[in-house]
């Protein structure tokens, strides 16, 4: 049955949802944590034989064995016990090495490039936007200007491994909340991660932060082909989404404190997504790194 709904997952990524086709180990992870690693690749191997099958393409058999990769190991991890911090890690990890080994299987078996063809989609898309903006009279928007459009796919390209990141601790946060989630309905009650409004990461976080900030200013003027350059930027990009999420998580816990309606909280949340105050968040959870707005304790963290 969870190998008919791993095919029945990529089926629908396939032709109607894309994004679905990384929800497929959620399937593994509950069969590993229930019945153990055995039975899990057994279920792995079937489902990318039932999915080739059916799609008839041996990528997409080869595709299910690469993300029956997170199933099995996150799958393992919650059989184990681990604190949910680890199975995020464990999850991230896996997941990371996953997404390479797809674009490597792209690459080989179907002699496409996924990441090129990306970037070009994405550049034909901005074009198409530009050309709507000209159309109404709007020219002052920053990529209007001489080869601004190639400078900004060139830095696109450079956050590659920021993007890709970032990629896998969503997929395997929402992963691990579906099958979390299912597992409880089930009577399983699992361990989750600390309430928003606590999170908070360790101190030495910061100098992750502060060095994406120093190499970019230092690289500043040297041309975004110069390696720190790439280096500081995939950094900033990383600690700006790490402590805008803690910023958040301070925010959100004095709003808390204030007993302001749920509603109110959300408002001032989506206010503050606008580039000045989202700049003075991620400061806030920066600070808060040696300050600790909140006289939390250090906790593991989250």
């Amino acid at each position: 049955m969870l190998a008919a709904i791993t095919v029945l997952l990529s089926l629908l990524g396939a032709y109607f949802m894309p994004y679905l086709f990384f929800i497929t180990p959620v399937p593994l992870i509950i069969l590993v944590y229930r019945h153990g690693m055995r039975p899990g690749i057994l279920v792995a191997v079937t489902s990318a034989l039932l999915g080739g099958i059916v799609l008839s393409t041996v990528p997409t058999m080869i595709f299910l064995l690469i993300l029956g990769l997170v199933g099995l190991a996150m799958g393992e991890a919650l059989r184990e016990g681990f604190p949910p911090h680890r199975i995020m890690l464990i999850g991230t990890a896996t997941s990371v090495i996953s997404l390479l080994l797809m674009v490597a299987v792209t690459a080989v078996f179907l002699d496409f490039n996924v990441l090129e063809t990306t970037f070009e989609t994405m550049e034909r898309s901005l074009q198409q936007a530009l050309k709507v903006y000209e159309r109404f009279g709007v020219e002052e928007h920053p990529l209007f200007k001489a080869d601004s459009l190639g400078e900004f796919m060139r830095l696109l390209k450079l956050a590659l491994p920021a993007a890709l990141l970032t990629t896998a601790i969503i997929m395997t946060f929402v992963n691990y909340w579906l099958a979390r989630l299912i597992l409880n309905r089930l009577g399983t009650k699992l361990p989750w991660l600390k309430s928003f409004r606590l999170w908070r990461f360790p101190w030495y976080l910061a100098w992750g932060y502060i060095l994406g900030q120093g190499l970019l200013l230092v690289t500043q003027g040297q041309g975004n082909g110069n390696l720190w350059f790439g280096v500081g930027l995939n950094l900033q990009i990383l600690f700006n989404y790490v402590f805008l999420l803690q910023g958040l998580a301070i925010l959100w816990f004095f709003l808390d404190k204030a007993n302001l309606p749920k509603l109110v909280r959300w408002l001032i949340i989506i206010f503050v997504f606008n580039p000045l105050f989202t700049t003075l968040v991620v400061w806030l959870g920066v600070l808060d790194t040696w300050f600790n707005f909140r006289k939390l304790g250090e906790g593991e963290p989250t």
